[in-house]
């Protein structure tokens, strides 16, 4: 016969199972607090001992984090097929800038060729006589990362040749297809050599520069090359620019977790310049004489808004009133466009276009002037 539990049993055997599992729970709490320490211990190790020594005793690291060319998005595509890419009016080729170095490049035809020319296949010799057609063409260089197909970049193509621009873009040299190392002058070479192949076909036709993020600093080291050299670009575009890379990489989201560290700065920051790298575009705007127009969104978490400002203000103060205006372009945090989606902003055509026709008859004047 099965014994009957008095009250007192029962009471004795839950207090028993409620100390178990007091006890059980108790162990659980602390293994679960002792994991949690050791892997917060080891991330605060990671972060503010690990990372920072091996930057230190590995400075060759810093290049590779400004131009982070090693992070190739999409991968595994074929950029000799710019159709993959939705570019249907695109045609792919090479350029050698110099004998180790030959940079792949992308051009783009104004939506108005393909309306006017729907069933012929356009060969490599007629996308270069278009060139010198008479339509608006945009030497487009991106910023870090990433490659002339990158989603938001083929975007932004696809908006300016739907408006009837010609679109020239490249991979500088370590991006993409392109052959060598990136560095600060090579990859403004790697433009330079661009914009005068563009020039050479172009005839009459307006070219303009357009830069995105790092490509900001490029375009305006280029453009001061170009203007120093006698050969001022029609209008220069600057998309979330930064005044220079200190600035930059200390404002940098992967910064934060370093930035009330008292050696942030000699680690991560000066030792830059040691690797020929500096991009002040603060200090090249001056000498740039062609009208300038600012894009920034204020939403920016990567290149934030006031390093924009910062440009804008550099470059109302040191160049003289000879030289072109300069406009700053924002747009508003609630839209949501961040550092790279401002091509989706509606009034973005008429903006461009009315900056392009004002430098137009800006240079016209000159000319009249002279």
């Amino acid at each position: 016969m099965m014994e009957k539990l008095s009250p007192a049993k029962t009471f004795k055997n839950k207090s028993k199972m409620e100390e178990q599992t007091t006890s059980s729970s108790l162990s659980e709490t602390i293994a679960t607090g002792w994991y949690v320490a050791k892997v917060t211990s080891l991330v605060l190790f990671l972060l503010y001992i690990a990372i920072p020594i091996f930057v230190q005793y590995n400075p060759w690291i810093l290049p590779k984090v400004v131009f982070s060319n090693v992070i190739r998005w999409p991968p595994f595509v074929d950029f000799k097929k710019p159709a993959d890419f939705g570019l249907n009016t695109t045609r792919n080729f090479y350029l050698t800038v110099e004998d180790d170095v030959k940079i792949g490049a992308w051009h783009t035809l104004p939506s108005s060729v393909l309306e006017s020319h729907p069933n012929e296949d356009i060969s490599h010799e007629k996308f270069d006589q278009h060139l010198a057609h008479g339509k608006k063409i945009i030497v487009y260089l991106h910023g870090n990362s990433g490659t002339r197909g990158g989603w938001h970049r083929v975007q932004l193509y696809k908006l300016l040749a739907s408006h009837d621009f010609h679109i020239v873009t490249i991979d500088y040299r370590g991006f993409g297809d392109s052959t060598g190392t990136p560095t600060e002058d090579g990859v403004v070479s790697d433009a330079y050599h661009l914009y005068h192949w563009v020039k050479e076909r172009s005839g009459d036709s307006p070219v303009f520069l357009w830069g995105h993020s790092l490509g900001t600093a490029i375009t305006t080291k280029l453009a001061k090359k170009l203007c120093d050299e006698g050969e001022h670009p029609l209008g220069v575009v600057l998309e979330a620019p930064f005044n220079n890379i200190n600035d930059a990489a200390a404002n940098h989201p992967f910064s934060f977790p370093y930035r009330m560290l008292p050696w942030f700065s000699d680690i991560f920051i000066s030792s830059i310049a040691d690797h020929g790298i500096f991009f002040t575009s603060d200090k090249s705007v001056e000498h740039v004489t062609s009208p300038i127009m600012i894009l920034h969104a204020e939403d920016d978490a990567v290149v934030p808004y006031h390093l924009g400002l910062k440009l804008f203000e550099a470059a109302k103060e040191i160049r003289p009133n000879t030289h072109g205006d300069v406009d700053f372009v924002s747009f508003p945090g609630h839209h949501g466009y961040g550092h790279k989606h401002i091509f989706k902003s509606p009034e973005l055509p008429s903006i461009v276009k009315n900056f392009m026709e004002k430098s137009i008859v800006k240079r016209q004047e000159q000319k009249k002037e002279k």
